[in-house]
């Protein structure tokens, strides 16, 4: 799945299923990933014809701005924001803003109403989601399972989207125990290190997106998450790699390359110290990488 926000091809996916059984409790509308550059990006929520329509729209990078009810909102790296269609709110890019980048999920149904119903009366229209939570994992695995055309029943569509209102209600209930409070330059720091983490990135580039030093960034980095950002990027790599060994059938060179390391060897030298094995051994068994993983020092 794309836990780890690996850069796409940014798209957005339609479904139009006329299963009245799933259209009544929760499906999917519409799923997509974009990044905007011009103040022209600008949605009013009273001006929408999908009528009927729940939104929740997760910032990846940059921020963009939400008017709702004449208040102002800032949705930067780690925030996403809950609405209806129709609504009166607008959506935009403001002109001090360089870009927004955003994956973005539309739904329907009476459990989706029930649950955005909720949400608005409980709790602000825009949310901080720690990269690591469960329904901003779920929403990239849902755009990956869209972008890979592997939703084409109403059934899974809705199993999916009803999963994702459950992963919801199970986030904001623990919102009022959940203490950590992250500083938004290490929220844009994971964000990038998972959008990227394919790619040759370290450390320095983390701190560029934090705009921090790189020594200040480090401090502040294991401050905050309790581990360094180097140990972040490899246990981010071991995982994926973890991933793509027990669902596809790539070499271990091919793996490598997938999640940001130069060649097998050094894939399986990394892949051997942080779990004690191989990623061949990994794949023949039916271990669970979280049992195994060992933070290198």
């Amino acid at each position: 799945m794309l836990s780890h926000f690996q850069a796409q091809e940014y798209s957005t996916y339609a479904y139009r299923f006329l299963e009245s059984r799933t259209n009544e409790v929760a499906q999917l509308w519409s799923v997509g990933w974009d990044e905007v550059f011009s103040p022209l990006y600008n949605w009013s929520g009273n001006q929408r014809k999908d009528v009927g329509k729940y939104i929740f729209q997760y910032t990846v990078s940059g921020y963009g701005m939400i008017e709702i009810d004449g208040q102002e909102y800032k949705v930067d790296a780690g925030k996403a924001f809950i609405v209806n269609i129709p609504g009166n709110y607008r959506y935009y890019l403001p002109k001090e803003s360089e870009n927004w980048e955003f994956i973005f999920l539309t739904l329907y149904g009476d459990e989706v109403q029930k649950c955005w119903d909720y949400i608005q009366s409980t709790h602000s229209p825009v949310i901080r989601f720690h990269p690591e939570s469960a329904p901003v994992q779920l929403l990239a695995q849902i755009y990956k399972r869209a972008s890979e055309k592997h939703i084409a029943d109403p059934f899974h569509a809705s199993s999916l989207s009803y999963r994702f209102v459950m992963e919801l209600y199970q986030y904001i209930k623990s919102m009022d125990s959940f203490t950590e409070d992250w500083p938004e330059s290490i929220i844009s720091s994971i964000l990038f290190a998972r959008n990227h983490y394919h790619e040759e990135i370290g450390p320095d580039e983390m701190a560029d997106a934090a705009h921090l030093s790189r020594y200040h960034f480090s401090r502040l980095f294991k401050q905050t998450t309790g581990i360094t950002p180097i140990q972040y990027l490899t246990k981010l790599r071991i995982q994926k790699a973890a991933e793509l060994l027990h669902q596809t059938k790539y070499s271990i060179e091919e793996i490598a390359e997938n999640v940001g390391y130069a060649n097998a060897n050094y894939l399986t030298k990394v892949f051997r110290k942080t779990t004690n094995m191989t990623p061949g051994q990994y794949r023949k068994s039916d271990a669970s990488i979280d049992e195994h993983f060992v933070l290198p020092k």
